[in-house]
């Protein structure tokens, strides 16, 4: 059988292009609400031990499912919408999408998978091999939803595919996951994540048969040694030693930066991202930055970017609409903040783009 053929994105064909997105949501996904104490949340993968559902005698970790936020949001009819899965340990895939998704007309929603060596319990220097262990084994898949005029279009990069041994390593590595392997090798429990794991990515495959395109691998090709160092934030970070988010932030940073220069604004979740960056009132941030609570900071990023357009339209403000990045982790993505986070991908994605005194707003 035949390979599919791969869509070549190429960075620098994505910076030329016309394309402005209204608002990026980027949900940086450690699975659990870590910021408040390792709590248990909608990301939370099956049998994994959080503080508020320990593994037990009787009970071994979550009873319930990983909630699958992306493919979802593609059949709500938006007008144009780009969304994605990522993971730092492919930066190339990483920062490809975020500059794709930036320069994209509508809006866009990447969730990111990343590490959190506390909550998950493991060495900090092996942040980088579970990361890209997570795709290998098909846990963490890599794929694009492309939403124009309300009918989705899906490709991927890799991770489709299942690998057991693989899967059982990642589980193994993590401390979070060890009442599975001891005192006793809990087979069934480890079948069942990797069983619903399965499903979820066989239904994939399905949507890319049925809504992809003849070439539906992309592959981004970016030149990282020409890429400038970020300068939206400052070195350093208050994150734990190997933190995903870490990773995620500065690869979110220098494809931000390499698109928007500075003309961006930032609006941050209460998260751990949010108070390892604003501590003692010093904010590490070089440009705008906006922090706002779990519920709310969807809506607060959709009114700074709507609120530009307006002001333009008026003749109030000459200049250039400033990108919107929404950073958020699982507390204003998965649960807490879910609806604010729906409504405002949907307002962006359609009725700003179906407005004609604010479509063309840039």
């Amino acid at each position: 059988m035949s390979q599919p053929e791969r869509n070549v994105i190429k960075f620098e064909d994505i910076l030329a292009r016309d394309g402005k997105s209204n608002v990026l949501f980027l949900n940086y996904d450690n699975e659990a609400f870590m910021n408040t104490g390792i709590q248990e949340s909608g990301g939370t993968p099956p049998f994994a031990s959080t503080t508020t559902g320990p593994a037990g005698e009787k009970i071994p970790g979550k009873v319930g499912v990983k909630q699958d936020l992306v493919t979802p949001f593609a059949f709500f009819g938006s007008n144009s919408l780009f969304l994605a899965t990522a993971n730092p340990a492919y930066p190339n895939d990483f920062m490809g999408k975020i500059a794709d998704a930036l320069k994209s007309n509508g809006s866009a929603f990447i969730q990111s998978f990343s590490d959190c060596m506390r909550g998950w319990r493991h060495a900090s220097e092996d942040a980088v091999k579970i990361s890209k262990l997570a795709t290998d084994c098909g846990y963490w898949p890599l794929y694009t939803i492309r939403v124009k005029d309300g009918m989705p279009t899906f490709s991927y990069y890799r991770g489709l595919d299942i690998d057991k041994d693989k899967f059982v390593e990642y589980l193994r590595s993590m401390g979070r996951f060890r009442h599975l392997f001891k005192p006793k090798f809990m087979e069934k429990e480890i079948d069942d994540i990797i069983y619903y794991t399965e499903q979820r990515n066989n239904k994939l495959k399905k949507l890319i048969k049925t809504f992809g395109t003849d070439k539906p691998i992309d592959l981004y090709r970016v030149n990282r040694k020409s890429l400038e160092p970020q300068s939206h934030l400052f070195p350093g970070h208050g994150l734990c030693p190997g933190c995903g988010a870490g990773m995620v932030l500065n690869q979110m940073a220098t494809a931000a930066q390499a698109v928007t220069g500075n003309n961006i604004i930032y609006v941050n979740n209460t998260s751990c991202a949010e108070v390892s960056t604003s501590k003692d009132n010093v904010t590490s941030w070089r440009v705008p930055w906006v922090h706002h609570l779990f519920e709310s900071g969807a809506t607060v990023a959709e009114a700074i970017s709507t609120a530009y357009k307006i002001r333009k339209t008026k003749g109030q403000f000459t200049g250039e609409v400033p990108y919107v990045i929404h950073i958020g982790g699982d507390g204003s993505t998965y649960d807490i903040g879910f609806q604010f986070l729906k409504a405002a991908i949907i307002r962006t994605s359609t009725m700003v783009e179906m407005n004609i005194y604010l479509k063309e707003q840039k």
